[in-house]
C-alpha cells in the first residue's frame, strides 16, 4: 500500500512540473550573442507558474556578484516578452549562495514567481547572458524549470 501511495505522489507533482533542462556549455564557455533556447509546452493558462533559473560554474574562473540576462519568451503567433533579470551568485553578506562541489557552484534563482500565459501552446524562453565580455570563461551549464504553484 504504501508504494502505490508514493507512486501516486510521484505522479502527481512530476504534472506540476512543466519543464526541467539543462544545456551544458562546450569548454565551459557561454557566448553573448548566442541564448540557450528551452521549449515549453503549457496547456493550463489559468494557473500561474514558478519559472526558476540554474547557473553551474567553475569558482575558480567566474567572480561576478550577479550575472545580468536577458530572457525572452513567446508563442510563435503572438507578441515576444522581454525582461532582464539578474542571477543572484552571492548573498548580502558576500557568502556565495548555491551547492559548491570542488570548484564547481550551482545556484537557482527565480525569473519569475507567478507567470501567467495568455494562450496554450508550445513557448520558446531565450535566455542571453549580458555582460560586456564577448565570451564568459567558467559556466559550465544553464537550467529553466517551469512548475505550476
Amino acid at each position: 500500500m504504501l508504494f502505490l501511495t508514493a507512486s501516486l505522489l510521484l505522479v502527481s507533482c512530476s504534472k506540476r512540473v512543466l519543464l526541467d533542462e539543462t544545456h551544458d556549455f562546450a569548454n565551459n564557455i557561454w557566448l553573448r550573442f548566442e541564448p540557450e533556447v528551452f521549449k515549453v509546452d503549457v496547456k493550463n493558462i489559468d494557473d500561474p507558474y514558478l519559472v526558476t533559473m540554474t547557473l553551474s560554474y567553475d569558482t575558480s574562473l567566474f567572480d561576478y556578484e550577479t550575472l545580468p540576462l536577458s530572457v525572452e519568451f513567446f508563442v510563435d503567433s503572438n507578441a515576444r516578452h522581454t525582461f532582464f533579470p539578474s542571477i543572484r551568485l552571492v548573498n548580502s553578506d558576500g557568502v556565495r549562495r548555491g551547492t559548491v562541489i570542488g570548484q564547481y557552484c550551482t545556484v537557482s534563482d527565480t525569473l519569475d514567481r507567478c507567470r501567467l500565459y495568455n494562450e496554450a501552446d508550445q513557448y520558446t524562453y531565450r535566455i542571453k547572458q549580458r555582460t560586456s565580455k564577448y565570451e564568459i570563461d567558467g559556466i559550465s551549464g544553464v537550467g529553466l524549470k517551469i512548475e505550476k504553484l
